[in-house]
């Protein structure tokens, strides 16, 4: 018996091995924008990421800039004056902040208008988990969440 449970171990733990031999990890998320430079300062001003050389150099078919998340992952904003972005709220970005207050304070520094999930101005909302968020767009309407999680 303990033969066959130690073999049987075996077998599964090779099994699982190997339908885990790769993992997916998220790299870059890329949005077209009608204005590169307002959606740069956006980016490096309100949500205060740092602006990364792109790898490409200079010959680029259309502007772009790259910046750091954070975790080793990078937001690509890409400049499109053609084509219309249709947006919703409920495709948006989610970011984590440390002091959920000092941000909101920022925020309203700075004349971001920001509210929570129905829509009411400058207003926060508290999930049952206890965790505090706030929705706001950038200058091209994509939908922005900061919590507190």
């Amino acid at each position: 018996m303990k033969k066959t449970l130690f073999m049987l171990t075996i077998i599964l733990s090779s099994l699982y091995s190997n339908a885990q031999s790769f993992c997916l990890e998220l790299d870059h998320y890329t949005i077209l924008v009608r204005d590169i430079e307002k959606s740069g300062e956006f980016y490096k001003n309100i949500l205060q990421f740092k602006e990364k050389e792109t790898p490409w150099g200079d010959d680029l078919p259309l502007p772009v800039l790259f910046f750091d998340i954070g975790n080793n992952q990078e937001l690509h904003v890409t400049e499109n004056k053609k084509d219309s972005i249709k947006l919703h709220k409920i495709i948006h970005f989610a970011f984590t902040v440390k002091d959920f207050d000092a941000y909101l304070k920022v925020l309203n520094e700075k004349g971001i208008k920001y509210g929570d999930w129905s829509g009411k101005n400058q207003k926060s909302q508290t999930r049952i988990d206890g965790v505090r968020q706030i929705y706001f767009q950038d200058p091209d309407g994509y939908w922005i969440e900061i919590n507190d999680n």
